[in-house]
């Protein structure tokens, strides 16, 4: 070693010394904060009741329901791609009643699950060409009494799974596996809403809430997340569709011990900072929630009654953090982070000491 590249670990280690132990690679955030923006909202787009966002290929899709009919009666729903600036990239008007509305990173496309409650279909929209398809489901779906219908969607690696509304009984599914890409759409009953799941506040087995399922959401290690809409609670698949596939569920609490609300949407955040993208349907409006300091994948977050709320996963018990109207869809989008103090002198020696081997090579190749 160089006398000289001797000379940069020692000024480098004295640095290091002097800004001491909060000097990291990634600086430490100690507490969770959040800030809330508007993002956007209808009126702009001439819309009205937001609700699903869904993230991909660096836009935020966000589904405006319009009023229209849940069974596909009337009406149509409005679908807008955003840029993360807010800019207004495109526009699409769907028939019916849009609720579930996902990006798939397997083709880069996005699915728009309609009429939730009856007559249910899918369109599927190509980014790429500004054009949508339509798909119909097969036996399974259709074998449903005239009041049930899909609801939303999760893709899983090559799995895609949905949630089904409106159980009439305990042998009813209210999650589907899609068993073909194709129309008609095949599905497989994965979870019925008579199973019975472990109460995560007591450890004891009950039969899960699933009365009134609806928004489904990925969880940690290829789980699902299930909202109980009237049930008050929240559902969690692990291992779904598998042999050893198993169900736990939390009821919603306030701080008074009391039934927190109906939830709408909720999510694990998969980075230590972030951004929430919230639909508050109500308020007509997509508020972004810059956060940091979460704990990925294991910290909860919910729309339940007028508010944006941390889950406790022990005990169920919701703090809110921001309070709107009627706060609905949810989706987190990662913030890279930069790097540290520290990572920047790492970053600023491997280059002093490229430089100096490549100095040295030129002297050896010049003498």
């Amino acid at each position: 070693m160089s006398n000289q590249v001797k000379q940069l670990f020692v000024a480098v280690a004295t640095y290091v010394a002097i800004m001491g132990a909060s000097c990291l690679l990634v600086s430490p955030v100690r507490a969770t904060s959040f800030t809330t923006t508007v993002f956007a909202t209808g009126g702009a787009v001439g819309a009205s009741q937001p609700d699903s966002v869904t993230f991909g290929n660096n836009s935020l899709w966000v589904e405006y329901g319009n009023g229209a009919s849940s069974t596909g009666g009337s009406g149509s729903s409005t679908i807008v791609q955003y840029g993360l600036n807010g800019s207004v990239l495109h526009t699409y008007s769907i028939a019916g009643s849009v609720d579930g509305l996902k990006f798939n990173p397997n083709t880069g496309q996005v699915w728009a699950l309609q009429n939730q409650d009856a007559n249910s279909t899918l369109t599927i929209i190509n980014p790429t060409t500004g054009t949508t398809s339509t798909l119909t489901y097969g036996p399974i779906y259709n074998s449903m009494s005239g009041t049930r219908g899909l609801d939303d969607v999760v893709f899983s690696g090559n799995q895609v799974f949905m949630s089904v509304t409106n159980p009439g009984g305990g042998t009813d599914p209210v999650v589907v596996q899609l068993t073909n890409l194709a129309s008609p759409l095949l599905q497989s009953g994965i979870l019925t809403s008579g199973a019975t799941g472990t109460n995560l506040a007591t450890g004891l087995p009950g039969t899960i809430p699933a009365t009134d399922p609806d928004s489904l959401k990925s969880g940690p290690n290829g789980s699902l997340v299930l909202r109980g809409e009237a049930d008050h609670a929240l559902m969690f698949i692990n291992n779904p569709g598998q042999a050893s596939q198993s169900v736990s569920f939390l009821n919603l609490l306030n701080a008074t011990g009391a039934s927190a609300g109906a939830p709408d949407d909720a999510i694990f955040p998969t980075a230590a900072q972030g951004t929430f993208y919230v639909a508050d349907t109500g308020a007509n409006t997509i508020y972004a929630i810059t956060a940091s300091g979460l704990v990925p994948n294991t910290s909860l977050y919910a729309d339940v009654g007028n508010a944006f709320n941390s889950v406790n996963m022990s005990t169920g018990v919701v703090t809110p953090i921001f309070t709107g109207v009627s706060p609905h869809g949810i989706d987190f989008v990662v913030t890279t982070p930069e790097p540290g103090a520290l990572g920047l002198c790492l970053i600023g020696l491997l280059f002093c000491v490229a430089q100096s081997r490549r100095t040295k090579a030129k002297r050896v190749q010049n003498s």
